[in-house]
């Protein structure tokens, strides 16, 4: 009797535990973005939210949750943290978030053990100096006896891009000035243009505009092709080690996630990626929707941690020089 109720019991749990992965999500779904409003990844997300809930059923509202400070560490910690409920998900900087942990340095997070939903997008980079500079190309740049790049502060993706540049050209021997105080890229950009600087780096997207108005003249990219005409890739300028450089947004939630649970939103996120709604929304807000799934997105981090690894030696804080 006693063996008949316990097999019972197990049963009924075990059906109990079925119904709620299946009964997901039955309440609203937050998307914790690491950053103040109006940024790249606010954008992104903001874009991608209405389809998702969308794709996820009736009744489902995807909530942006903007979670600013400690560059993004404070959000993704957040999200690391979370009930791994499917609940609070969290739009993670790759490899930005990854870099902590690349230099040895604290974090409250492991992005490896993250449960990863998939790829939303993925930026080439572009070298930039002014739309009024005499520097026409990359080995134009390198003949300079003093090059100060702006920048995003330490511990961005984008003073790492350009810190990885910098090493790829040997410019570093000419001890390049990072000035790495601006609060964001478009600050930074806008510092090249009024002379701050005489280069710097940045994602297309953020890029485009100022490279389209004149305002900045782009050098090469990163990435297997170029969106501007006349433009080289690193490859074609004879760097092709930097052509893996890129900024990657991608979803995930806290480690430990139920499999049906990850599978539930794995499943919505391939089909928002598709959705021609979404796709004009991203259109709009110059996405790069480059989409990988949860696995491959998994591997890419791995592949991010053995680029970065590479260049560890050059990523030192500019302000400890």
């Amino acid at each position: 009797m006693k063996l008949t109720t316990t097999i019972l019991s197990i049963a009924v749990l075990a059906m109990g535990l079925s119904f709620n992965a299946h009964a997901f999500p039955d309440e609203d779904v937050s998307i914790v973005i690491p950053y103040s409003p109006g940024g790249g990844f606010d954008r992104a997300v903001r874009a991608f939210a209405p389809q998702f809930a969308e794709h996820l059923g009736e009744d489902v509202t995807v909530l942006p949750r903007n979670v600013p400070g400690a560059g993004g560490r404070r959000g993704t910690t957040m999200v690391y943290r979370a009930d791994p409920d499917g609940y609070t998900l969290g739009i993670i900087n790759l490899p930005g978030f990854a870099l902590p942990r690349i230099l040895g340095e604290p974090a409250e997070y492991d992005l490896r053990e993250m449960s990863w939903i998939g790829r939303i997008e993925a930026q080439t980079y572009v070298l930039l100096v002014s739309g009024s500079s005499d520097i026409n190309s990359v080995e134009d740049l390198r003949q300079l006896d003093e090059i100060t790049f702006t920048s995003t502060g330490y511990g961005s993706t984008v003073l790492a891009a350009t810190q990885i540049v910098a090493s790829a050209l040997g410019l570093q021997q000419k001890n390049p000035i990072y000035l790495a105080g601006y609060s964001g890229t478009s600050d930074s950009l806008v510092a090249l243009v009024r002379g701050d600087g005489n280069a710097a780096m940045a994602p297309i997207s953020s890029a485009a505009k100022y490279v389209e108005s004149g305002d900045l003249r782009a050098l090469a990219v990163t990435g297997e092709s170029s969106p501007f005409a006349g433009v080289p890739t690193f490859a074609e300028a004879g760097y092709p080690e930097l052509t893996p450089l890129d900024l990657q947004r991608a979803l995930a939630g806290p480690p430990g996630m139920d499999a049906e649970i990850l599978k539930i939103l794995r499943d919505a996120f391939d089909k928002t990626v598709k959705d021609p709604k979404f796709l004009e929304a991203a259109e709009k807000a110059r996405m790069d929707v480059v989409p990988l799934d949860g696995e491959a997105t998994a591997k890419s981090l791995v592949e991010s941690f053995e680029f970065y690894e590479k260049f560890k030696a050059d990523l030192r804080n500019p302000n400890a020089l």
